[in-house]
């Protein structure tokens, strides 16, 4: 029944108000709100079972002892689905490997910038190719090995050195002696002639000058006169003029190349290449020359160690995080005199919480068998950086309701559950986003951006997980070290002049604050700016170009970083192979097939920038001109060839064997696939390569690469033909980079937007904060471009990691502006919903709620990452200054303009009518007094 105010009594049947409030509770818990406020409850009430279940889910920590640590630099950044990864599956099935081939190089340069081909310089690269092919071992799994014992069916690549000295030593001692020059051995460039057999040198000599046609001419004229001698004084500045019209080398590249056959080939090819490596740099010394070795395991493993580099850096952000939260924690403690022993406990729960987020993750990646590659060493700063910020805003929460408890027993849990009540929707939108953010990453066709993702995804669903049921019981112990004398706090409050003067101006600050955003003077200044701030963005989302540098991903005291130049300055600009695959082959007795297949070659070798025919290395070249030597020989002894031709070449398939079998010309077997058929050989399958030049840049590259498959498209209805080249893969990182982006982009801005959908009921507040995300995050992008970082797979990841943080810094804000009702607390008890009416008073609420505490987070934040502006590394580099821009804008439009734009809309369309209540009470002002059953007075402060 009711009185003659209306208010519910207790009859003799029941209680009025128990059945309206046990409806109430029925539909509360079938709530968001009410599902957070019972768990709440129940962790408060049995903490110690919840810590429990966190201590066992972080046993998956020690995973960790398994941890893998290796990237994948080569093909690791390139999509699942780029043509370079199915040309390369086309050749490993042509090598019979499955992987592709090791190819580790060896520059050879002279240390007075002299010429490579001087006596001392040529004998000290032979020398070093002889080592590292017969004497150098490695040990793997017990049993050693040396490079020759690897390198089937490529281990006389490198012949060219010593067939090169071997004619340029017989010459000079011919010479010496006052002998004719040997008339079949010239040495030339690009392809030199020793002993009658003609070798290719664009593949190894590099730097090449030639002498002038008139002093070589008047040298060889001299020099093959038997009657004319040279003496040791002139030999040395003649000498080479006589037989050679090379004048100079810059490096010579010594190729050692491999197939990974098996997993066990694979492990010893990177064990050699790796100690090849040590050599060169700690151990080899030699007063002419010095050598530098580049390779992809060595690549690899600067990554890491670079990656590896993070952990004091890591170790620093933790201890100015630790700092941080303390005296934020204690702080906050002071301000509202609730300052005791169990604020410690407090602030050690806020850093474990993310701690044991970043070792779990760790543990159960590697459980699972995945590697951790160097991308994933930036993870715990982004962790812990953003992984604080739910505990603030708990904090926060906890801290002002500790104004109205009653007495400790009966309000622990209690306050515990509108705690949950209050912030357990908003923290999980920021995190359940943050994870969708990371895991959307996780399903780019990258695979090293996805192993990034896939960590962070997990280690962010952790450590909200971590925070629900790790930090919430640690708010409980901490409950019982606050003091249990209500009375004697509310005297130490009513005394507190200086805390209430400085709580008067915040409030008094704050309002001024939401007066200002709900101006229109103001709003429409803070559109102007927000139009310019878009114009610099897209400005810069716009002229961003999707590149890769080396120069930049590569720590910047590597020792390859100089190699890796050379390669890109000098060996790619002089001579850039491509290697063409021909499954179906032509018919060379056939001469319509054989003209055609000719014609496609002819394409490939005048192509712009082709250096032209004398770079084509064809097995077929050879073979005509063995198979007529065979024939003239055989008809000069009367021998018959039973071999038949067809339409005119002159050619069959009967001499294969002998071909193949000639020690001239026996390295031709790693470029043709044959076999018997009957009474005669068949080609399955055959390669050739031909060469460019002045392709040093990326763009250069890009361009050869689709033209070589634009060729290959046009002769694969007869040919079947595919090309391969060393950089395709790096190639098709770049031209998917722009397209794999926007596509990952615009998937995570939608799924942005349905979680908040989720968890906002008002459409307009949803639209609000997702175009705040998408603001942020365009904003993040485009000020990149003007720092000037491109677009590359780092970058990348950065705008995902933008996408999810920004949420941090709207959706909080979007939750608690469309809120109509909040709790309403009178001497520690929840008496009913309270509406909030008015855009002034839903500011208040809203920036009193969160306001303090995003600026924790992004000042946290900041604090965090910061040591990583020392490390001086490109992707921590692009990571710390992403971090910065989310910082900034997501503070600007969290603090600024999101709070403007919300109350520049009419009311009707960012909240929802909430039907009053018995209990329920206006809230249109920003103060009201406290005098219910003769209490005393205090400010009703919004949770």
């Amino acid at each position: 029944m009711e009185d003659a105010n209306g208010r519910a009594t207790v009859t003799a049947n029941g209680s009025a108000l128990g059945k309206i409030s046990a409806f109430s509770t029925w539909r509360q818990l079938f709530t968001l709100r009410g599902f957070f406020r019972r768990l709440g409850w129940t962790i408060g009430r049995y903490p110690l079972v919840y810590i429990l279940v966190t201590f066992c889910i972080s046993l998956l920590s020690g995973g960790m002892y398994f941890m893998v640590l290796k990237d994948r630099i080569r093909d690791g950044y390139t999509p699942l689905n780029a043509p370079s990864r199915r040309e390369t599956e086309i050749f490993r099935d042509f090598w019979g490997t499955k992987g592709e081939p090791m190819m580790s190089v060896v520059i050879a340069m002279a240390k007075d910038g002299g010429s490579m081909i001087r006596d001392e310089h040529l004998a000290a690269t032979v020398d070093i190719y002889h080592y590292f092919m017969d004497d150098f071992s490695v040990s793997v799994d017990g049993e050693a090995y040396v490079f020759n014992q690897l390198c089937e069916p490529y281990c006389d690549i490198n012949l060219v050195f010593p067939f090169f000295k071997k004619g340029q030593d017989a010459q000079k001692s011919r010479l010496s002696k006052g002998q004719p020059l040997a008339r079949d051995t010239f040495l030339a460039y690009p392809i030199s002639t020793i002993d009658g057999i003609q070798i290719h040198l664009e593949r190894n000599f590099y730097g090449v000058r030639l002498r002038t046609n008139q002093s070589h001419v008047a040298t060889r004229e001299l020099s093959s006169d038997s009657n004319s001698t040279i003496s040791s004084a002139n030999l040395s500045s003649v000498a080479d003029a006589a037989f050679s019209s090379i004048d100079y080398v810059e490096l010579l590249l010594i190729i050692f190349r491999a197939d990974k056959a098996s997993d066990e080939m694979t492990k010893r090819l990177a064990t050699w290449e790796i100690a090849a490596f040590d050599y060169v740099m700690n151990n080899y010394s030699n007063p002419y020359v010095e050598m530098q070795v580049v390779g992809v395991e060595i690549l690899d493993r600067e990554m890491i160690r670079d990656g590896q580099r993070m952990t004091p850096y890591f170790a620093a952000g933790f201890a100015f995080m630790a700092f941080f939260v303390t005296v934020t924690v204690f702080g906050s403690a002071i301000y509202y005199n609730e300052l005791d022993g169990g604020k410690c406990i407090v602030a050690v729960g806020a850093m474990l919480s993310p701690v044991l987020a970043i070792t779990t993750t760790f543990g159960l990646v590697s459980l699972l068998g995945c590697r951790i590659n160097s991308f994933m060493l930036v993870m715990p700063f982004l962790v812990m950086a953003i992984g604080v910020d739910d505990a603030f805003l708990m904090i926060h929460s906890w801290q002002r309701l500790a104004l109205h408890r009653a007495t400790l027993t009966k309000t622990v849990p209690d306050r515990l559950g509108l705690v949950y009540e209050e912030m357990g929707p908003s923290i999980t939108i920021t995190s359940l986003t943050n994870a969708i953010a990371f895991g959307i990453g996780a399903l780019t066709p990258t695979p090293e951006i996805r192993l990034f993702c896939m960590a962070t995804a997990i280690a962010m669903s952790m450590d909200y997980l971590f925070q629900l049921i790790l930090f919430g019981p640690a708010l409980a112990f901490a409950a019982h070290c606050e003091s249990k004398d209500l009375s004697s706090l509310r005297e130490q409050r009513n005394g507190e002049s200086c805390r209430k003067k400085l709580h008067e101006a915040l409030r008094s600050l704050l309002r001024v604050y939401c007066r200002m955003l709900s101006s229109s003077a103001v709003f429409l200044l803070i559109v102007i700016l927000t139009l310019i701030y878009w114009f610099f963005a897209i400005y810069g989302a716009m002229s961003i170009e999707a590149r890769l540098d080396t120069q930049k991903i590569l720590p910047r005291d590597s020792p390859i970083l100089r190699t890796d130049k050379i390669l890109s300055d000098v060996v790619w600009n002089e001579y850039h192979p491509v290697t063409v695959l021909v499954s179906r082959p032509p018919d060379i007795r056939n001469a319509s097939q054989l003209k055609y297949f000719k014609s496609m070659v002819r394409e490939y070798e005048t192509l712009e920038r082709a250096t032209g025919n004398g770079s084509t290395t064809l097995w077929l070249t050879d073979y005509e001109q063995f198979y007529k030597e065979s024939q003239a020989f055989m008809s000069v002894f009367g021998m018959d060839n039973d071999g038949t031709t067809v339409d005119g070449t002159g050619l069959d398939y009967d001499l294969l064997p002998e071909f193949f079998e000639s020690p001239y010309y026996k390295h031709w077997t790693s470029f043709v696939r044959w076999k018997r058929v009957d009474e005669t050989y068949v080609i399955e399958s055959f390669m050739f390569r031909t060469a460019y030049h002045n392709s040093s840049s990326w763009d250069a590259r890009i361009d050869l690469m689709q033209k070589w498959r634009e060729i290959a498209r046009r002769y694969t209805d007869r040919l079947n033909v595919t090309v391969w080249e060393a950089n395709a893969m790096f190639v098709d990182q770049i031209l998917s980079l722009k397209g794999v982006t926007l596509q990952t982009v615009a998937v995570t801005l939608v799924c942005m937007a349905v979680v908040c959908a989720i968890f906002m009921p008002s459409p307009c507040s949803v639209l609000t904060a997702s175009v705040a995300i998408a603001s942020i995050s365009l904003g993040v992008f485009g000020f990149l471009s003007w720092w000037n970082f491109d677009l590359d797979p780092i970058t990348m990841a950065a705008t995902l990691m933008s996408i999810g943080l920004s949420v941090d810094f709207t959706a909080h804000v979007s939750y608690h502006y469309q809120l109509s009702g909040r709790a309403n607390i009178r001497r520690g008890e929840n008496t009913g919903e309270q509406r909030i009416v008015g855009k002034q008073a839903r500011l208040e609420h809203t920036l009193s709620s969160v306001g303090w505490p995003m600026l924790q987070a992004g000042l946290s934040t900041v604090v965090c990452v910061l040591p990583l502006a020392l490390l001086q590394s490109y992707s921590t580099m692009v990571f710390f200054k992403t971090m910065f821009l989310v910082v900034a804008w997501g503070l600007a439009h969290g603090l600024i303009l999101l709070p403007a734009f919300l109350a520049a809309l009419p009311e009707c369309l960012t909240g929802k009518e909430v039907c009053p209540g018995p209990n329920a009470h206006d809230f249109t002002i920003d103060r009201q007094r406290d005098t219910t059953d003769g209490g005393d007075e205090h400010e009703l402060e919004p949770l």
